[in-house]
């Protein structure tokens, strides 16, 4: 059973931050809620909490609980 109350480590947060402030072009790997697997690419625009629950917004657009995030890989080559 996953925690929606799971927080990025406060390092981690500054890296994303800081690929959010440079808008550099990022793969995220996450789980659905039915366990299975979706990738995305895009930029990161936004890192907030709604009630205690911490999101990634992508493109501006797609959400993404950072509890059900398996991988965030920054410069992809499919943006090459």
């Amino acid at each position: 059973m996953r925690s929606d109350n799971f927080r990025l480590a406060c390092g981690l947060y500054d890296q994303v931050e800081l690929l959010s402030m440079r808008k550099t072009p990022v793969k995220i790997t996450y789980n659905m809620d039915d366990d299975s697997a979706l990738e995305i690419l895009g930029i990161i625009t936004d890192v907030y909490v709604i009630n205690k629950i911490e999101y990634i917004q992508i493109n501006g657009k797609h959400e993404i609980k950072t509890s059900l995030i398996l991988n965030i890989q920054s410069n992809p080559k499919s943006f090459r």
